[in-house]
């Protein structure tokens, strides 16, 4: 089980974090019983977060968290479940916004985008609490509040 981070050398992110991360990585693998898996995560600011969410999802703005399952064939040779990007300088503001701590809205937002790429959303009602609940259990694990609160 791997999890690949890459930078934006704008926003650096401390190796304190760099550690919390790999380990919300490690426990959601054991979680969801996923082995021999990695996925890349990319720390970007808002213009290139912008650029991605208008892309692929036609939206022209920023947003907190995008994930990006991987269907290539390589996926079972290389067990890259996908890829996650985050904006940091999004994830700052609302930490700011609703007073948490930087460090535990960036393991929420890694651990959200995890449980997109395992196929669950929040597009409606019932798909958002089975999500939010897989979230806010795996938070607990890692000692951080029910976010949703």
């Amino acid at each position: 089980m791997s999890l690949f981070i890459l930078q934006n050398q704008d926003y650096l992110i401390e190796d304190k974090l760099i550690d919390k991360l790999k380990n919300a990585f490690t426990i959601i693998c054991d979680e969801e019983k996923l082995s021999e898996c990695s996925i890349n995560l990319k720390i970007l600011n808002d213009g290139q977060m912008k650029d991605l969410n208008n892309k692929f999802r036609n939206k022209d703005s920023s947003t907190n968290v995008l994930s990006f399952t991987n269907e290539d064939i390589s996926k079972e040779m290389t067990g890259n479940i996908g890829d996650i990007a985050i904006n940091y300088e999004y994830v700052q503001r609302e930490s700011k916004e609703y007073n948490k701590s930087f460090d535990s809205h960036m393991i929420h937002m890694l651990i959200h985008g995890i449980y997109h790429i395992l196929g669950f959303d929040h597009e409606n009602a019932e798909t958002a609490d089975i999500m939010e609940n897989k979230e806010i259990i795996l938070l607990e694990k890692l000692n951080i509040n029910n976010p949703y609160k």
